[in-house]
């Protein structure tokens, strides 16, 4: 057959795959909505609108940060998600994300299609597409794509034309208002200029200085093209400050605002020092940044320096947070198609093929292949999904509203009971019950980072991530809450927090199941609801099921695993085992269940059982850390110690950082009577936290008690610099060193621990006992009975065996 035939061929082979790049991102575009911001934004469009058009300027959505100054640079989006979904549902906001994303990746298509670079283009956009595939969730992120692609097509083919311009102009204006990411156009437009002005005044090798050059008209006009977006950054409800908004968040992004790159897991870094060389992490963003920095050494001669600027920019954004993988991508995918204009195929295989149809045919096996390969992951992805129990069947990742990722039950009831008030929540929560409740219900927190800031979601996150039940209580009153909502449908509660709630008189829960638990306030507002749906934990059913109809489905049983959570944080345990029970029946094979049941049976001391059941969910989570440590603590627990060291010995190997391994095979070295082993994993657990103090003052008083002085005298000393508890460590450690025949140093240990508590009784005492007479004539004092030293009344000795130390933690 002819040359002309397998090029023909090979071009239509490439037309086919690239219909399957483009199958596979409308497929996937489809994505089931799962994002939490969205609500957010659905809830402030329609107040907008409402407010007929009135962009509010500070915030109106919570009851802790009310009034204040707030940027909303995101409306537009707002307003057009709200009157989507006001319309058209969930649906119309997937098929919203579809058009945007098969637009977008259309218009990557134009900038880098070349028939005889066919190969090129299909592989790469693949590769842009897979990531892309990270941010398919409904977010303004969609259209700054839209806009990132849409200005690069201009400055790449329409410089010459005068309506470029207005077309900026427009972009840009659009851009301002929905988006942060909107300084990406003057950005665009000023890396240009600069990549432009090098090549025309500083002597570069090679080609440089020609590659890319643009005509005196199109220098000229870039610049006016620069003042068109620079004006239109202003065209927004804040003006001059909303134009320089994105400048405001980039000078906060050091100091106390880097707790949001901590904890937030899209602004976390995608590569890290201990994952630089991971092949697991973001494997096609890896390939994109190896290829494209492999493009410019290829076309080394002919490099254009503006790309490469641009290039490497928007490398460095992306390695500052995950959410920027894909703006890289783009930038990749634009670098590739044009150094591949200056590549042949020689420079690429060292063996001169010169026989054309060898190449063609080539060309056609790479272009099927990548067809096939799409195809079988199209498939695999078509099979993501989960069991939907409320209609005992399988649903699909894709289309609608998850199932999982939102409270939607819980709120439910907010809803159809007509809930008003100030509402305590989870940092996941807050933009669901904007979306939903607003305004009836004023949030405690929701996703506006920056609007909050960093000192109180540190705040925040001292309440819940600490679980600190006093600072919770202090919350209730100083913002006048009526309402607690704590979500449990992706994570726990927190144990202390919920716990404290259930003690308080004045809070009634009036609803509870695996998607959250509702408390209100007794006042008269919420009576009615409070008479109507007051709830008796004690008296609480056990999740319901139908097995026969359930049938042999393998599928998580998350809603009596996450009902048996709460109800054992709450101190339910009777019920909390009934539901992990129920849970063993529907699905004996995942570990959860069995992990409630050896907790409860731990906290009621029946270790055999509690043993049996931490064997089995080790079984099925092997990789689960906490579960090894409870099995080790159950070992210790049985006297079975040796059993205990090897499991403790297993988690170091596999967790070295793990400082509660190294605390729980001190104890066990302890009760075993390794005490040299004790002390040495002792001072490695205080190494690996050196803040630590309670574990170690645990132990050091068993040391006491056991009458290892000098091993005791070593423990307390890892601890005497710290505040924490210090008049406590200075009494022990002075009654050590009296014990050691160490007076000196007993009296600087007992006077600094008054420096510490000045009202500490039992360390004047023991002072004074070490005072010479002469002393104890200048300072009378009331005559005390002489006591044998102890280490006070707060460990009496025979507290302090093993299985009765204090401090044992079981909580989730």
């Amino acid at each position: 057959m002819s040359e002309a035939f397998w090029r023909k061929l090979s071009v239509l082979t490439g037309l086919f795959a690239l219909a399957a790049v483009f199958g596979l991102t409308i497929f996937a575009a489809n994505l089931e909505i799962k994002d939490l911001d969205l609500w957010l934004h659905i809830g402030t469009g329609r107040y907008i609108i409402e407010h007929h058009f009135q962009v509010p300027k500070t915030d109106v959505l919570s009851c802790t940060i009310a009034g204040k100054p707030w940027n909303n640079h995101e409306w537009l989006f707002q307003v057009i998600v709200s009157q989507i979904f006001e319309r058209w549902g969930a649906d119309g906001l997937i098929n919203m994300q579809v058009a945007l994303v098969a637009l977008t990746m259309l218009v990557l298509f134009f900038l880098g299609y070349n028939r005889d670079k066919q190969l090129t283009t299909i592989f790469f956009l693949l590769l842009v597409s897979l990531v892309y595939q990270g941010r398919f969730t409904i977010r303004p992120d969609l259209y700054s794509l839209l806009f990132f692609a849409l200005d690069i097509l201009l400055l790449s083919f329409y410089l010459h034309r005068r309506w470029v311009i207005y077309a900026f102009f427009v972009i840009q204006v659009l851009w301002t208002n929905i988006h942060g990411f909107f300084f990406f156009g003057p950005l665009f437009v000023l890396l240009g200029l600069f990549g432009e002005w090098l090549k025309r005044s500083v002597r570069l090798p090679y080609q440089w200085n020609k590659a890319g050059r643009l005509t005196n008209e199109e220098y000229r006009r870039l610049k006016f093209v620069l003042a068109a977006v620079l004006l239109a950054c202003v065209f927004n409800p804040q003006l001059i400050k909303g134009a320089l908004y994105p400048f405001t968040v980039i000078f906060q992004l050091s100091g106390d605002s880097k707790i949001f790159f901590e904890k937030i897991v899209e602004l976390k870094r995608p590569i890290t020092s201990s994952t630089i060389f991971s092949l697991q992490d973001y494997p096609y963003y890896r390939l994109l940044i190896i290829l494209s920095a492999m493009s410019f050494y290829f076309n080394r001669r002919k490099l254009d320096v503006g790309i490469f600027i641009f290039w490497l920019v928007f490398l460095f954004f992306s390695l500052s947070a995950i959410r920027n993988l894909i703006f890289f991508a783009f930038a990749a995918y634009l670098v590739i198609v044009t150094n591949a204009l200056a590549i042949s195929f020689k420079n690429l295989v060292p063996i001169n093929i010169k026989d054309k149809r060898f190449q063609h045919i080539t060309a056609i096996v790479a272009k099927a292949g990548l067809a096939i390969w799409i195809f079988n992951y199209g498939s695999q992805m078509a099979l993501h999904g989960y069991y939907d129990f409320a209609k005992y069947e399988r649903k699909s990742e894709y289309w609608g509203v998850s199932l999982r990722s939102f409270p939607q039950r819980v709120v439910d009831f907010l809803v159809e009971n007509k809930v008003k008030g100030n509402f305590f929540n989870d940092f996941n929560s807050g933009a669901y019950l904007v979306g939903r409740t607003y305004p009836d219900i004023k949030v405690f927190i929701d996703g506006r980072t920056e609007l909050y800031g960093p000192q109180f979601f540190k705040y925040y996150q001292s309440i819940w991530e600490k679980d600190n039940a006093d600072e919770f209580v202090k919350a209730l009153d100083k913002y006048q809450l009526t309402g607690v909502f704590l979500n449990s449908n992706t994570s726990p509660i927190p144990k202390k927090v919920l716990k404290r709630l259930c003690e308080l008189k004045d809070w009634v829960p009036v609803y509870f199941d695996y998607d959250g638990v509702i408390f209100l306030k007794d006042t008269p507002e919420n009576q009615a609801v409070i008479k109507a749906h007051q709830i008796d934990f004690a008296k609480i059913k056990p999740y319901d099921i139908d097995l026969y109809r359930f049938g042999p489905m393998r599928a998580e049983p998350y809603q009596p695993i996450s009902r048996g959570i709460t109800l054992y944080s709450m101190g339910y345990d009777d019920a909390a085992v009934k539901e992990a029970q129920i849970a063993i029946k529907m699905s004996p094979n995942f570990m959860e269940p069995y992990k409630i049941l050896g907790r409860v049976y731990a906290q009621k001391k029946d270790y055999e059982l509690a043993f049996e059941n931490f064997r089995i969910a080790v079984m099925y989570a092997p990789d689960a850390q906490d579960l090894h440590i409870s099995l080790a603590k159950v070992y210790d627990d049985l006297k079975k110690y040796e059993f205990a060291i090897r499991e403790y010995k297993k988690i170091i190997d596999r967790w070295p950082h793990d400082q509660e391994a190294y605390f729980g095979i001190a104890r066990s070295y302890l009760n075993n009577q390794e005490f040299d082993k004790a002390i040495h994993s002792l001072k490695v657990a205080h190494k690996i936290a050196p803040e630590e103090v309670d574990d170690i003052l645990e132990i050091a008083d068993r040391f006491f008690s056991d009458e290892k002085f000098a091993l005791a005298r070593d423990a307390y000393e890892l601890i005497v610099s710290q505040e924490k508890r210090l008049d406590e460590i200075c009494l022990r450690l002075g009654k050590i060193y009296v014990r050691l025949n160490e007076n000196e140093k007993a009296k600087e240990a007992f006077e600094r621990g008054l420096q510490h508590n000045a009202d500490n009784r039992e360390l004047k005492n023991e002072l004074r006992r070490l005072q010479p007479e002469k002393q104890l004539e200048e300072q009378p004092t009331p005559e005390i009975p002489h006591e044998q030293p102890t280490l006070g009344d707060q460990v009496p000795s025979e507290q302090l065996h093993r299985s009765d130390l204090a401090g044992r933690n079981w909580g989730w």
